[in-house]
């Protein structure tokens, strides 16, 4: 009996099915060519559609507008743009700065457009040459800022995750990082002619350079952020950790900064520090007062300066009682603290843990918790890369991404339905 051939070489008898190519749905071969799609475009894609959704709901919002003197009898979209704040940026593009400090008739100072940074209505002033109206020039200066701002945080999350996760896990993060804050509910503040925009933009794009020790650019890129928010002292508490803790890791490994580096590092912390400065003393140049920019801030507090703590203290007595809501304050405080110091968070890296406490804490220094409270949270976007880390919770981003959207129909309806007081500004 001879040896039977081996299987493998046995020809296929007729008929035998075949192995069947692939085939994919139509909504599987959207989803790949989705994916194929460099990164920033896809955010860039994301961050139009927000956008579309916010101009939306603005619209939709003007139709309830109250009238006032601030309005006509039929607002329009262009006409919610230039509410509350927008009118103080749209009166320094028009027309600039006082050149004395604006008092009342009791002598105090009043509230005026020194309280309010420079750069982002003069950027607007200078779209404004080519005919465009203040409340489009205002807004292209924010849509653009917002959109090199969501394009950056992805890749500054990218980086910073990289280094501490996998790489599935880096680009669900930076992924979830850079949506969330293309949805989050103050979003809308991304198209209207506010500060936060470019702001945003600043402050990623000094992220960045910080990741990569670029410290020269960095300080450049710190000055522009001084006129633009009065970011400065979380921003050089930013400064300090990092540079303490590269000196620490050198330290270890027995390399002293020398030379030039070190000379960058100085550059790098004083400009941090001066950006704190830069615009108050301006305002002190433009109006020969020396408190101009501080006593005009004061003109918004009741008490007619600014109290470092004291805002929320009295909020949280007034809202939860002279003894719970003090209790309740400090206990939320030191719960933050201690969840942004603790495991869950250690992805971000020192840098961005660093970022999120310092300016925590600044709001809580030097702010009242009301209505503005929400736009400044948008400062804290590092967090949003934390809800796409985890592989097994899909769903999360998209529940944070549909309670955002409506979240954000009930910040904008509540803050630019009503209208301002008739009187206002003084």
């Amino acid at each position: 009996m001879s040896a039977s051939r081996p299987a493998a070489s046995r020809p296929a008898a007729p008929g035998a099915a075949r192995t069947a190519p692939l085939r994919l749905g139509a909504r599987q071969r959207l989803a790949l060519r989705w994916l194929r799609l460099p990164a920033a475009v896809r955010v860039l894609a994301v961050y139009a559609a927000a956008r579309l959704f916010s101009a939306f709901v603005l619209a939709e919002v003007a139709r309830f507008q109250e009238p006032s003197t601030w309005t006509p009898a039929d607002p329009g979209y262009a006409d919610v743009l230039v509410l509350w704040d927008a009118t103080w940026y749209r009166s320094i593009a028009e027309d600039g700065y006082p050149d004395a400090v604006p008092l009342g008739e009791d002598g105090a100072p009043v509230q005026s457009e020194l309280a309010f940074y420079p750069l982002a209505p003069l950027l607007a002033r200078v779209l404004m040459t080519t005919g465009l109206p203040f409340a489009w020039a205002g807004s292209l200066v924010s849509l653009l800022a917002g959109a090199a701002a969501a394009v950056g945080v992805h890749a500054l999350l990218l980086r910073a995750l990289s280094a501490r996760c996998s790489a599935g896990a880096a680009r669900r993060g930076a992924w979830s990082a850079a949506v969330l804050l293309s949805v989050s509910p103050p979003s809308p503040v991304l198209q209207v002619p506010y500060t936060e925009g470019p702001a945003l933009a600043l402050l990623v794009a000094f992220l960045l350079l910080l990741q990569r020790q670029r410290y020269l650019p960095a300080a450049a890129v710190a000055l522009a952020l001084g006129l633009t928010r009065p970011v400065a002292v979380p921003l050089s508490v930013l400064v300090g950790v990092h540079l303490l803790l590269r000196a620490l890791a050198g330290h270890r490994r027995g390399a002293v900064l020398r030379g030039r580096e070190a000379l960058r590092c100085a550059v790098l912390l004083g400009a941090s520090g001066a950006a704190g400065l830069l615009w108050p003393v301006t305002a002190a140049l433009l109006t020969g007062r020396a408190d101009a920019y501080t006593a005009t801030m004061g003109a918004w507090r009741s008490g007619g300066e600014v109290v470092w703590l004291r805002p929320w203290w009295d909020v949280s007595r007034h809202v939860l009682g002279p003894v719970a809501g003090p209790v309740l304050l400090v206990v939320a405080v030191v719960a933050f603290a201690a969840w942004l110091l603790g495991r869950r968070t250690a992805a971000l890296g020192a840098e961005l843990r660093t970022w999120c406490l310092a300016y925590a804490g600044y709001l809580l220094l030097v702010l009242d918790p009301f209505t503005s409270l929400f736009r400044y949270l948008v400062f804290l976007f590092p967090l949003g890369g934390l809800v796409g880390l985890h592989p097994r919770r899909r769903g999360a981003l998209t529940a944070w991404v549909v309670a955002s959207l409506a979240l954000q129909v009930v910040w904008t309806a509540w803050l630019w339905r009503f209208s301002p007081p008739a009187d206002w500004p003084p």
